[in-house]
């Protein structure tokens, strides 16, 4: 039975595994990705519409016309123009013609082609990046020190052994 106990102590110490850590470290698992980057060139011209605010303005003018004056039963009539932009009246006051020109208050819209222009600089691009693991760095004064203390162990699990079955 003791020697039993001792084969099954002695294989488990020389079957050690190794971890999920030491694996990664020794068989470093390769992680491929893709990063797809989409770039767009062009150019892009948009039509616009500016508002241009005239005030109001009034005019009046008048002509000096030679010739004799009219019978009193006579009413000069006042002809009239108008726009959606501007009024004008004119009549005929001894000895003058008169012209009155009334310019409204307005607000014109004047579209602009190509006014606003918009750049993109757009591109389709793949790029595969892999992803590199950082492995520490043992010394080596550890590394010694500890392959010592795994064989003084080993020594003393013998010696121990040895002590156990002798008995």
């Amino acid at each position: 039975m003791r020697k039993i106990c001792f084969y099954l102590v002695f294989l488990s110490v020389l079957a050690g595994c190794a971890t999920e850590r030491r694996c990664n470290i020794k068989f470093p698992p390769q992680r491929d990705t893709i990063k797809i980057i989409t770039i767009r060139d062009s150019i892009i011209y948009k039509d616009t519409t500016i508002f241009i605010k005239l005030p109001g303005e009034v005019r009046i003018d008048s002509v000096f016309i030679p010739c004799p004056p009219p019978p009193p039963q006579y009413i000069p009539d006042t002809a009239r123009a108008e726009t959606s932009l501007s009024l004008a009246k004119a009549w005929w006051s001894y000895p003058v013609i008169k012209l009155k020109l009334t310019q409204k208050d307005t607000t014109i819209m004047w579209k602009l082609d190509n006014a606003i222009k918009e750049a993109y600089h757009w591109r389709m691009e793949y790029q595969k990046i892999k992803e590199v693991k950082e492995i520490k760095y043992v010394p080596k004064i550890y590394k010694q020190a500890l392959s010592i203390c795994i064989f003084l162990f080993i020594i003393f699990g013998i010696w121990l052994g040895y002590k156990f079955f002798k008995r």
